[in-house]
């Protein structure tokens, strides 16, 4: 079956900024609304994530004086941990088959904690956001593709043949036999995208 029509649509908007936070100057989509808006394009039980790796990078111990050590640390020891993760995004269509998956991977270091546990708590949740956000980049804006523009909100795909061009599902049936007829049509498709991808039309 695949994707359908208003999925791709659906995919083709830009990114909702209401979604776009800030961090350190950089925008980037929270991982808990990349999470809500795969839910909503895809379904309950359409779409997983899955941690493929984790791999403790280092851990250091900072006594007061260290560089790091926080300003208003009270003494204590102050743990940074960074971890490396891979993360396997996985789309499936409404009747469960596979339609895409993604994989990427992320580094991350917590802030100064002064329990380790929580040290390494935080860094494991903070890098597999970061790469589960990641992964879903290749499904385009509406999943925060275009925030990698120096941070635009915008479209940055701005159009696809899936919902242009007469031979994909998502437009109409593939005829049986092509004609001139057709292949005419299918380098208007190819037009129409170039035309939108240049700004030529709307999203």
């Amino acid at each position: 079956m695949g994707l359908t029509k208003a999925q791709v649509a659906r995919l083709s908007k830009a990114i909702d900024p209401s979604h776009v936070e800030k961090k350190q100057g950089l925008s980037y989509m929270a991982q808990h609304e990349v999470r809500a808006e795969l839910t909503r394009i895809f379904g309950y039980g359409n779409w997983d994530s899955q941690v493929e790796s984790m791999d403790l990078l280092y851990e250091t111990e900072l006594a007061k004086g260290m560089p790091q050590y926080p300003q208003k640390g009270d003494g204590r020891p102050y743990y940074v941990v960074a971890y490396r993760a891979s993360v396997r995004l996985n789309i499936r269509d409404y009747q469960g088959e596979p339609v895409a998956s993604f994989l990427e991977y992320h580094a991350e270091e917590n802030a100064p904690l002064p329990n380790r546990g929580e040290a390494h708590a935080m860094a494991i949740t903070s890098v597999e956001s970061y790469a589960l956000r990641r992964a879903a980049l290749g499904l385009g804006d509406r999943l925060g593709l275009g925030l990698y523009n120096n941070g635009q909100i915008v479209p940055l795909v701005k159009g696809t043949l899936q919902l242009i061009d007469e031979d994909s599902p998502q437009y109409t049936a593939k005829p049986k036999e092509e004609g001139p007829a057709q292949t005419t049509a299918r380098t208007a498709s190819v037009d129409r995208l170039q035309a939108v991808v240049k700004g030529g039309e709307g999203a």
